[in-house]
């Protein structure tokens, strides 16, 4: 079963999430810890939160041989290195990229 979810492009492991008040970041560090990238939508929530989501993720992704790519404005992609070169994942991301 786990041999599945490796052979599945990145795109489609990829969570799509707007954050707001019932987001939780710790959720969100367990599906980074699971290998499933994130794309969070950070438009609506509170700019000082945000920066505190943000922070703590990092650490997760980076600790996760990974990295945080801004794709727009408030919007950022949290994803392995290995993930992030996926062509599926990198399409997604060079389409939106601003």
């Amino acid at each position: 079963m786990m041999k599945n979810k490796k052979l599945k492009k990145a795109y489609d492991r990829t969570e799509f999430i707007k954050v707001d008040e019932t987001t939780d970041v710790f959720d969100l560090a367990d599906k980074l810890m699971l290998r499933k990238p994130l794309i969070l939508n950070f438009e609506t929530f509170d700019l000082i939160e945000s920066n505190r989501f943000i922070v703590f993720l990092s650490g997760v992704i980076y600790a996760l041989d990974g990295n945080v790519e801004v794709i727009r404005d408030k919007i950022m992609a949290f994803a392995t290195k290995d993930d992030l070169k996926d062509k599926s994942l990198r399409k997604f991301i060079n389409k939106y990229k601003e």
